[in-house]
């Protein structure tokens, strides 16, 4: 069962939320606690599985990373062989960056980062398109961004 979070906690993971690799002493001044509490906090919070891991998010341009698309895909069956085999093609893609299940007319959503047209085109055709269990493929560019961010509502808790 997951206990209840106070205002601090709250808090300590809005602000991780936006700059998660604060310490403790940056934390306590920004939330107004002592650097010991927010550090026995931040410790409860990440072992209680609030926090599942922070990482840095990197810029795609200084990556070279010119084309981010979506790709809805379906599977000629959903025999778990055929969803093993497909999971494990999108894994070994790093390309890939996220693969959602979904319901709806697609099986599948893919988001894709790669340098440019011509090596998306590459991931499409000699990755994708020849896989023997996908049925379908349709590709969708982005091209601009109105919202995009890692930060989860907190007003659930």
């Amino acid at each position: 069962m997951t206990r209840k979070l106070d205002s601090f906690d709250r808090r300590i993971l809005a602000q991780l939320q936006t700059q998660g690799d604060l310490g403790p002493v940056e934390l306590a001044e920004i939330i107004h606690l002592s650097p010991s509490q927010c550090s026995r906090r931040l410790q409860r919070l990440k072992s209680e599985g609030y926090v599942a891991r922070i990482v840095a998010l990197l810029d795609e341009a200084h990556l070279n990373i010119g084309v981010v698309a979506y790709v809805l895909t379906t599977l000629k069956s959903h025999a778990p062989e055929q969803t093993q085999l497909f999971q494990a093609r999108i894994g070994a893609l790093s390309e890939v960056v996220e693969c959602h299940k979904m319901t709806g007319e697609a099986d599948y959503i893919l988001k894709v980062c790669t340098r440019n047209l011509e090596t998306f085109n590459i991931l499409l055709t000699d990755h994708l398109l020849v896989a023997p269990e996908i049925a379908t493929v349709r590709s969708s560019i982005v091209l601009d961004r109105i919202k995009s961010t890692s930060q989860l509502p907190l007003e659930f808790l």
